[in-house]
């Protein structure tokens, strides 16, 4: 397992980005700095007067961009996925929103209004079963006019917004990973054959939950011409009792409940079987694409779904071997090791507080996500190492001197020698959290770091303790 990156550390790795300004760089680190052991807190409540002035001319400085602010990390990033048998790279968008009647310049819609943009993130993550967050390696991002006319999806079509999948896989390939020791992960919205084309011809090993019926290319006399029916016959190879999440309807669109409809938590029966097939080009696509890809694919499916409850149902389409049950589980795990990354983002918006920021300009909340990336990677990992690690030493999540403040004021009463766990519950007992109530959610995990940040500063001023330098 690779050793957490403290505080200070996580500073330092910043402070090496290049601007063409050693000043930028220099306050870059100071920034960082002051973020981490506050996520949660507002800009005008983190710094003084004259730091509030820095920070905000730096993130609008026209010399400084998202990929300049992440370079550090992403190389940081790469050096931990060295030490790594497989990294699986997650995609995912999810949507930045901020007060619908604000006035930022450069937002965009959400669905027919409001105030926000799209972030597009590729986060690595181990892939031996632990799921352990390694970095950041990409971030994009994109808007929607106010008024937009429905756009045709044409051969050509570089404005649509899927294409941001291909661009995204581009600039990962282009940091010189070794494609043999990277699966890429993807949800439903990246099944576009350009995709699967782009991936396939670069050698590129990819497991891509489907979304359409596509058109199969028969292997055998009156075999099947379309993909739905083709699942149809995949034998079940292996059962297991899988449990499934609630999954309460919220405020999402009726096209995300049509996708994703509301559920309340089961155990479920799931079968797993697969089959290879050849995808035939669509007609919508250019002729310079291959016609045919031989892929293979994966069903799971939910046997005697509860009466009014959906069947949950995968088709996960994917260059990794099938003909095996733990091949076929292990294509289904890396998949399933996708919510990580919706953890990234609830670390982000929650943990960091990141849509109540203020900045004015598109550029400047791009710069601000930029910034903050790292810093919720460095929450997301101290939080999964203590889950996958309970047993580790305390100070694989905090410094010594916020341990120390633990023992003082908790609620729970600490051992001597405390693990990661015991001071991840520890903190969250700070923000709120029960111990009978599970695990402690990003909210009270702010809450609680938070007021431990405030008691460690309190006791290090009165015991002249530089504590920021631990």
């Amino acid at each position: 397992m690779v050793e957490a990156v403290r505080l200070s550390e996580l500073s330092k790795e910043m402070s090496a980005a290049q601007f063409g300004d050693a000043r930028l760089s220099k306050r870059l680190g100071k920034i960082v700095a002051a973020m981490v052991e506050a996520p949660d807190k507002s800009f005008p409540a983190l710094f003084g007067d004259t730091a509030l002035e820095g920070a905000y001319r730096f993130f609008n400085n026209d010399g400084v961009t998202p990929e300049r602010i992440l370079e550090p990390h992403v190389s940081a990033t790469l050096g931990r996925m060295a030490s790594e048998t497989v990294t699986l790279v997650v995609h995912d968008t999810s949507t930045m929103s901020f007060d619908p009647d604000g006035s930022r310049r450069g937002l965009g819609r959400v669905r027919s209004c409001g105030q926000a943009f799209f972030a597009h993130v590729s986060l690595a993550l181990s892939g031996d079963g632990s799921r352990l967050p390694l970095g950041v390696l990409a971030l994009s991002h994109h808007v929607r006019a106010q008024a937009q006319r429905k756009k045709t999806r044409g051969k050509n079509n570089e404005d649509h917004e899927r294409v941001r999948w291909r661009r995204q896989i581009t600039a990962v390939a282009c940091l010189g990973i070794d494609r043999a020791r990277v699966v890429h992960v993807m949800d439903r919205e990246a099944d576009d054959f350009a995709l699967l084309a782009q991936l396939v011809g670069a050698g590129d090993r990819f497991v891509i939950r489907l979304a359409h019926d596509r058109l199969l290319e028969p292997t055998t006399p009156g075999g099947s011409k379309k993909l739905a029916q083709a699942v149809t016959q995949i034998d079940s190879v292996v059962e297991r009792e899988i449990p499934l999440s609630r999954r309460p309807a919220g405020k999402r669109s009726p096209k995300q409940l049509g996708i994703h409809p509301a559920r309340e938590g089961r155990m479920a029966k799931l079968a797993f079987g697969a089959t290879t097939v050849v995808l035939r080009r669509p007609n919508t696509q250019p002729k310079t694409l291959p016609e045919l890809l031989t892929l293979h694919v994966v069903r799971v499916w939910e046997i005697e779904a509860p009466q009014g409850e959906a069947p949950v149902e995968w088709l996960l389409i994917t260059t990794e071997p099938v003909g095996t049950e733990q091949e076929i589980l292990q294509v289904v795990d890396w998949y399933r090791a996708r919510w990580v990354i919706e953890e990234f983002f609830k670390a982000i918006k929650t943990g960091c507080a990141y849509d109540t920021r203020q900045l004015e300009t598109l550029k400047g909340l791009v710069n601000v996500l930029a910034t903050f990336l790292p810093v919720a990677w460095r929450l997301l990992r101290m939080r999964t190492q203590a889950r996958i690690n309970p047993g580790a030493k305390a100070t694989t999540a905090l410094p010594n001197t916020m341990i120390k403040v633990l023992h003082i004021f908790t609620r729970i009463k600490l051992p001597a020698q405390p693990t990661a766990r015991d001071v991840l519950l520890a903190v969250a007992a700070l923000g709120g959290h029960l111990k009978h109530n599970g695990e402690p959610g990003w909210i009270t995990l702010g809450r609680g770091y938070e007021k431990l940040r405030t008691l460690t500063e309190g006791w290090a001023a009165k015991q002249c303790v530089a504590w920021t330098d631990v």
